[in-house]
Protein backbone atom coordinates (compact mmCIF):
# COMPACT_ATOMS: atom_id res chain seq x y z
CA UNK A 1 0.00 0.00 0.00
CA UNK A 2 2.46 2.54 0.59
CA UNK A 3 4.66 1.86 -2.37
CA UNK A 4 1.24 2.64 -3.98
CA UNK A 5 1.58 5.83 -2.56
CA UNK A 6 5.02 6.36 -2.86
CA UNK A 7 4.14 5.81 -6.33
CA UNK A 8 1.44 8.24 -6.85
CA UNK A 9 3.42 11.06 -5.27
CA UNK A 10 6.31 10.58 -8.06
CA UNK A 11 3.47 10.69 -10.29
CA UNK A 12 2.25 13.97 -9.25
CA UNK A 13 2.60 16.55 -12.74
CA UNK A 14 2.33 19.81 -10.54
CA UNK A 15 4.52 20.08 -7.24
CA UNK A 16 3.37 22.08 -4.47
CA UNK A 17 6.19 24.42 -5.09
CA UNK A 18 6.32 24.93 -8.53
CA UNK A 19 6.86 29.01 -8.96
CA UNK A 20 4.24 28.61 -12.00
CA UNK A 21 1.36 28.03 -9.82
CA UNK A 22 2.44 30.44 -6.99
CA UNK A 23 0.23 33.34 -8.14
CA UNK A 24 -1.08 35.17 -5.32
CA UNK A 25 -2.16 38.23 -6.90
CA UNK A 26 -5.59 39.82 -7.17
CA UNK A 27 -8.19 38.74 -9.84
CA UNK A 28 -8.73 41.66 -12.83
CA UNK A 29 -12.13 43.05 -13.31
CA UNK A 30 -13.43 39.91 -16.06
CA UNK A 31 -12.31 37.18 -14.13
CA UNK A 32 -13.64 38.69 -11.12
CA UNK A 33 -16.97 39.13 -12.63
CA UNK A 34 -16.93 35.73 -14.35
CA UNK A 35 -16.21 33.77 -10.56
CA UNK A 36 -19.25 36.17 -8.98
CA UNK A 37 -21.46 34.84 -11.44
CA UNK A 38 -20.35 31.03 -11.29
CA UNK A 39 -20.79 31.54 -7.68
CA UNK A 40 -24.41 33.67 -7.69
CA UNK A 41 -25.83 30.81 -10.11
CA UNK A 42 -25.67 27.93 -8.40
CA UNK A 43 -27.52 29.95 -5.71
CA UNK A 44 -30.16 30.77 -8.26
CA UNK A 45 -30.28 27.51 -9.09
CA UNK A 46 -30.91 26.13 -5.54
CA UNK A 47 -33.16 28.58 -4.69
CA UNK A 48 -35.34 27.86 -8.16
CA UNK A 49 -35.36 24.03 -6.98
CA UNK A 50 -36.50 24.76 -3.30
CA UNK A 51 -39.32 26.93 -5.13
CA UNK A 52 -40.36 24.06 -7.07
CA UNK A 53 -40.08 21.72 -4.39
CA UNK A 54 -42.43 24.03 -2.41
CA UNK A 55 -44.83 24.11 -4.98
CA UNK A 56 -45.16 20.76 -5.64
CA UNK A 57 -45.51 20.36 -1.38
CA UNK A 58 -48.14 22.62 -1.40
CA UNK A 59 -49.84 20.91 -4.61
CA UNK A 60 -50.17 17.73 -2.84
CA UNK A 61 -51.29 19.02 0.32
CA UNK A 62 -53.69 20.74 -1.67
CA UNK A 63 -54.86 17.52 -3.60
CA UNK A 64 -55.24 15.35 0.02
CA UNK A 65 -56.81 18.09 1.94
CA UNK A 66 -59.66 18.27 -1.25
CA UNK A 67 -60.18 14.69 -1.43
CA UNK A 68 -60.34 13.73 2.08
CA UNK A 69 -63.21 17.02 2.28
CA UNK A 70 -64.96 15.19 -0.96
CA UNK A 71 -65.01 11.51 0.93
CA UNK A 72 -66.28 12.40 4.45
CA UNK A 73 -69.62 13.96 2.81
CA UNK A 74 -72.70 12.22 4.44
CA UNK A 75 -75.12 10.24 2.50
CA UNK A 76 -77.81 12.81 3.48
CA UNK A 77 -75.62 15.89 1.57
CA UNK A 78 -75.88 13.39 -1.07
CA UNK A 79 -78.39 14.43 -4.22
CA UNK A 80 -81.53 12.50 -4.42
CA UNK A 81 -81.96 9.43 -6.91
CA UNK A 82 -84.11 10.76 -10.00
CA UNK A 83 -87.71 9.32 -10.00
CA UNK A 84 -88.30 6.94 -12.21
CA UNK A 85 -91.90 5.59 -14.03
CA UNK A 86 -92.34 1.78 -13.74
CA UNK A 87 -94.80 0.87 -16.63
CA UNK A 88 -97.39 -0.92 -14.81
CA UNK A 89 -97.96 2.80 -12.50
CA UNK A 90 -99.37 5.83 -13.71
Amino acid sequence: MTDDLALLRAANPVPGDDPRYADSRALHHGAERALNQLLCRGRRVRRALVLRAEAAVCGVAALLVLGFSYAAVPAEAAPPHPVTRSPGTE
